[in-house]
């Protein structure tokens, strides 16, 4: 009822649009149809969060209709076309860039928009910060949270920070040593997260996300939201396997290589505490960039999932950033 009231003079939507052969999951809400419009794009790559976005959307839509997504492949989008596409074979990452273009064009025409704000979380700031730069004419902003620049040296860049600590504490580095070697030699998916749960036990994130919570308490989580989450929280390898073009193509992706040139205001925000997609990498990737506008925000104490663990914060900064856009 708190939703049903909170947008019954705008939007309180959740559908499935034709995208390119495929009906794709999309949420929309907002107190007024008119306002400028949000696009979130959820990292992984294939991991949908949909159904717990409403929690920074909330402090958000008061001036903006925020559209969530579930991309090709995955969640409500990937068992809506389990039978034409089962193995995911149409999911690229050139695909995604297109079926983007899609939802874009069709915000900009349903709400009266000539361009909408990108904003991406993780792997969505790969999708969001390649098509932003692709399509200037259509993104007024871009906003990246836990911004990814290099997977790969990222990860590297945990592994050294972790093994000087254990060092410095004279721990036993072996376990850690032998992670690492095994995905110096097969680097994947679940080597990298093997890696990871070495490292992380030196980089403890102080705030967490309650996302088991959010999920539980959501009004608009379904059966198909459950069951792409134990498919992910199964055998890794047939996780990975279902988008194992999308991982291949994030694995190698490093944003220096790309175009550093934005014509559109841009903005980080990290947690502090983000081994995932270091907050240093963030900030030396946006200091390296040409935008008209730059900014970054560190929100103290939280990990790679700083827009759910505080939406109120996280929303203020975003709404901050885009006065100041609009006061260009």
């Amino acid at each position: 009822m708190h939703h049903k009231m909170m947008y019954k003079g705008g939007v309180n939507e959740t559908t499935y649009l034709d995208i390119n052969g495929q009906q794709q999951y999309v949420s929309m809400m907002g107190e007024n149809t008119s306002n400028p419009v949000i696009i979130y794009l959820h990292g992984g790559p294939s991991s949908p969060d949909t159904f717990i976005s409403y929690c920074f959307s909330d402090y958000l839509t008061d001036e903006y209709t925020v559209i969530a997504w579930d991309q090709r492949g995955c969640g409500r989008t990937y068992f809506k076309n389990e039978k034409t596409d089962p193995d995911n074979q149409t999911a690229t990452f050139e695909q995604a860039l297109e079926d983007l273009d899609v939802l874009v064009s069709y915000a900009c025409d349903r709400f009266g928009q000539e361009k909408v704000i990108i904003m991406g979380h993780s792997y969505g700031t790969v999708l969001g910060s390649v098509y932003a730069k692709a399509h200037a004419d259509k993104v007024q902003a871009y906003i990246g949270i836990g911004q990814l620049v290099s997977l790969a040296d990222a990860d590297m860049y945990s592994y050294d920070d972790a093994m000087e600590k254990a060092m410095a504490a004279g721990d036993d580095t072996s376990a850690m040593e032998k992670a690492y070697e095994e995905y110096c030699q097969n680097p994947g998916i679940p080597n990298l997260l093997s890696l990871r749960n070495q490292t992380s036990i030196y980089h403890p994130v102080e705030k967490h996300a309650d996302q088991f919570g959010l999920a539980l308490f959501s009004p608009y989580a379904g059966i198909d939201d459950l069951r792409w989450f134990l498919f992910q929280m199964g055998d890794i390898n047939k996780y990975v396997d279902k988008n194992k073009q999308l991982f291949d193509f994030v694995l190698s992706f490093d944003a220096c290589k790309e175009s550093m040139d934005f014509s559109m205001p841009v903005c980080l925000i990290s947690g502090s505490e983000d081994w995932v997609c270091p907050v240093q990498k963030a900030e030396q990737y946006l200091k390296a960039i040409s935008a008209p506008m730059k900014k970054m925000y560190k929100l103290e104490g939280f990990g790679h999932d700083a827009h759910c663990a505080d939406p109120e914060e996280f929303a203020k900064d975003v709404k901050e950033f885009l006065d100041g856009c609009h006061e260009m």
